[in-house]
């Protein structure tokens, strides 16, 4: 208790309770309210000697519904099926500096979607 008789945990917990919810406190609870799963499709990334290949999982969705693209520096996979709206999403992946942005192949076969970036040909240096 304070010196005028009011308990000050239970005005801090008053006032946290009736503060106005358009606040940059409300927005940041608003914000930690929403759900975190991921949404849409899951996109892996594997490097080898020769290429980048990116895999997404795409089971029951057919393959007029995938549009790839290249914008800048990334690959853009947008999904948009009227039959399997919860695997509707976007997702970008850069594209290292490394890749060669011409000549990327696509393939997409039971429920998998596989694009493989070819690298560009290193140049080797011998050291005498």
């Amino acid at each position: 208790m304070d010196s005028n008789g009011k308990d000050p945990m239970k005005l801090i917990n008053d006032f946290f309770v009736s503060r106005p919810k358009n606040t940059l406190l409300g927005s940041i609870d608003d914000y930690f309210k929403q759900s975190f799963a991921p949404k849409g499709f899951q996109v892996m990334t594997e490097e080898t000697d020769a290429a980048f290949v990116v895999k997404a999982e795409l089971p029951g969705i057919e393959k007029e519904d995938i549009k790839l693209e290249i914008l800048g520096e990334d690959l853009i996979i947008t999904v948009k099926s009227a039959k399997n709206e919860k695997k509707n999403g976007k997702q970008s992946i850069p594209i290292p500096s490394s890749a060669v942005k011409r000549n990327l192949k696509a393939n997409y076969r039971n429920g998998v979607l596989k694009i493989t970036i070819p690298k560009k040909a290193s140049t080797k240096i011998e050291i005498d």
